[in-house]
């Protein structure tokens, strides 16, 4: 008999932990290999992505200038720039631009003069 409960006692703790498990799951399918092939395929863009948030997030900083400030200069959304300092954004020339006149600096250099051999 004390068998007996030991095992429904068992079996209900672990029915219990069961229903505290499926609390922490989603019934939405991982993304993680389709995330994992977009990091591996955008590998390049990406590390020059990440180049430019933390030289704008250093350049905040030395300014004593707030992401939503940025923003203001900019005229973009606060959203925007998260996306730009988490530097997981694919840039254009336009917002790299808009960086450079907004906070004083240079992102990017040319080459002048300078053309390929034929």
């Amino acid at each position: 008999m004390e068998l007996i409960s030991l095992k429904i006692l068992t079996i209900l703790k672990m029915s219990k932990s069961k229903n505290k498990l499926s609390g922490f799951t989603s019934d939405k399918a991982s993304s993680w290999k389709a995330d994992a092939k977009l990091r591996r395929d955008n590998r390049e863009w990406l590390k020059k992505s990440a180049a430019i948030a933390l030289r704008v997030l250093d350049t905040l900083k030395a300014l004593g200038l707030s992401q939503k400030g940025l923003a203001e200069r900019m005229n973009v959304s606060p959203q925007q720039i998260n996306k730009i300092v988490k530097g997981h954004e694919n840039l254009t020339l336009e917002t790299i631009t808009s960086l450079e006149i907004s906070l004083g600096i240079k992102i990017i250099e040319s080459i002048k003069g300078k053309r390929p051999a034929a």
